[in-house]
């Protein structure tokens, strides 16, 4: 019987932090300027540098400026700004452009710093703490927080 209650607590606990893992934002208050939020960043090794690739979902309502330049600032004493190499939109015809993706190429110097994203008339905050992401055997990983 302690052992069933016990099992019970135990997935529930777990279910509970499924399910605010799933639903938190990978921004608290994100500039609401930028007309998009950040779903996920992915981090990839080619080499000796890496392809980091911003996933972005516009928000309700709005479109994203094609005409304005997209740029990720490293938030180091060099203050590099950095153009996307590829960009990637997906929509359809009845809601338009929906999602975006931009993919950096990055030297290992700027990936150890704070990454803010530069769009339309706002910013977001791809990575918050300083450091290198801990990319494991593969070389990849997924990032659903700014706190990597």
């Amino acid at each position: 019987m302690k052992v069933r209650i016990l099992l019970m607590v135990g997935l529930l606990v777990a279910s509970g932090f499924a399910i605010w893992s799933w639903a938190r934002p990978y921004e608290w208050g994100a500039d609401p300027a930028a007309r998009c939020r950040v779903v996920g960043v992915e981090v990839r090794r080619d080499h000796a540098n890496f392809w980091v690739t911003a996933h972005l979902r516009l928000l309700d309502g709005v479109e994203h400026d094609l005409m304005k330049p997209v740029r990720l600032e490293v938030k180091s004493a060099s203050g590099t700004m950095l153009e996307p190499a590829y960009t990637t939109l997906a929509g359809d015809d009845e809601n338009g452009t929906t999602e975006l993706w931009f993919k950096f190429w990055m030297e290992e110097d700027d990936l150890a710093h704070p990454l803010v994203l530069h769009i339309n008339d706002g910013t977001l905050e791809l990575k918050k703490s300083r450091g290198m992401p801990g990319l494991g055997s593969a070389g990849v990983r997924y990032f659903v927080t700014n706190r990597w």
